[in-house]
């Protein structure tokens, strides 16, 4: 790889929304290396720059795939879908929802941890066949958002500011949480939530076998009934 870093104008973008990042260690070559050809050399370059790292005070987290190998086989080792690519996290929110990158389908799934979902994307199969897999992730990252990735309470609130205020800011391990998890009937409520290990927490909710598979119409149909 090419280790002199030029700033593409969708990681640019990026930056313009989430600022720099908050958090961030680096990344060893031995890391870079194992995932040459199997992930976009684009997301190297950008680990190489700015490390495995947090974004917005840890709303935002660019993360080591292997570091979720356990949580995403506890998820996904079930299903038909660990069979049609190899999947890869490589970025989650500061409530658990974590971003699917396939070495073939590109970003095709959000797990939404704290609903239960699995969360079906187009993906990116035409534009990585044809060697275009650079252009694949420089676009999952132009598309970000910091708005999304919060969650609201009852009265349409943001939650993150209030959860970093009641329970510190988060480390790369950790993630916000509720308790009792939405999708066993918790309420997106301050007072319903911790600050928890992401491992540990991540692979007790998928425990609960409780997953459910959506596309886009399935989402549409969660979100208006």
């Amino acid at each position: 790889m090419n280790t002199t870093f030029e700033l593409d104008e969708d990681f640019e973008w990026f930056l313009e929304q989430f600022g720099s990042p908050t958090f961030s260690q680096s990344v060893t070559s031995e890391t870079i290396k194992k995932f040459q050809g199997k992930l976009p050399d684009r997301l190297l370059a950008y680990w190489q720059e700015y490390g495995f790292c947090g974004f917005k005070n840890g709303l935002f987290w660019v993360v080591n795939p292997d570091d979720y190998e356990g949580v995403l086989e506890a998820w996904l080792g079930d299903t038909e879908i660990v069979e049609q690519d190899a999947y890869y996290v490589i970025a989650r929110s500061a409530f658990g929802e974590l971003y699917l990158w396939g070495a073939n389908n590109g970003f095709k799934y959000i797990i939404d941890t704290t609903n239960g979902w699995v969360i079906e994307k187009k993906g990116d199969k035409k534009n990585i066949a044809k060697g275009n897999m650079d252009d694949a992730i420089q676009l999952f990252f132009y598309l970000k958002r910091p708005e999304p990735l919060d969650i609201k309470d009852p009265e349409e609130k943001p939650l993150f500011e209030q959860c970093k205020i009641m329970h510190k800011p988060l480390a790369y391990d950790e993630m916000y949480a509720f308790e009792p998890a939405l999708f066993l009937g918790g309420e997106p409520k301050l007072e319903n939530t911790n600050k928890v290990n992401i491992f540990a927490h991540l692979s007790m909710l998928a425990s609960f076998g409780q997953k459910e598979l959506l596309d886009k119409d399935g989402l549409i149909q969660k979100a208006f009934g």
